[in-house]
């Protein structure tokens, strides 16, 4: 393991996806999010985030491509030590999908959004990431070298 992390990159093949994110996995998350996702969709989870990624139609199979560095290992102690993340994904009667808080965590407010324009990163919009990696592989270079950006990133 290499003692430090990196951002990660998912783009979204078939299905919905939520990337549910929080900035720490201690006793205060920091920022949360929910990023919904659908086909041809990125979303990237900015280097020491706590995530995951949640099928958000049990009725398509959820297939996604999913980019870190290989040197990177990943670290749950916290997130066991909580019992799971700081907000659970529950589906509802009508087979919605709800956000009820971990009482494990302080409580943050949980912001639910769709994936965003990743311009700032060079990342299109649209295109797919093997695709893009294929014709300037320099483009991804911020996921094995994570600069300070990350202070401010908003997913």
């Amino acid at each position: 393991m290499s003692g430090w992390s990196t951002p990660e990159v998912y783009e979204i093949w078939s299905g919905k996806a939520i990337i549910y994110m929080q900035e720490t996995a201690h006793d205060d998350p920091g920022r949360c999010f929910a990023v919904k996702a659908e086909p041809g969709d990125i979303v990237i989870v900015p280097p020491s985030w706590a995530h995951a990624t949640i099928s958000a139609d049990p009725q398509q199979p959820l297939t996604f491509g999913a980019w870190c560095d290989r040197e990177f290992g990943y670290e749950y102690d916290e997130v066991r030590a909580h019992n799971g993340l700081a907000w659970y994904p529950i589906v509802n009667a009508e087979g919605e999908i709800e956000w009820l808080p971990n009482t494990n965590y302080h409580y943050r407010d949980l912001q639910i959004k769709i994936s965003c324009d990743y311009s700032c990163l060079g990342v299109e919009k649209g295109k797919p990431i093997y695709t893009q990696f294929e014709e300037n592989p320099s483009k991804f270079l911020f996921v094995p070298f994570p600069a300070k950006i990350w202070e401010e990133f908003i997913p």
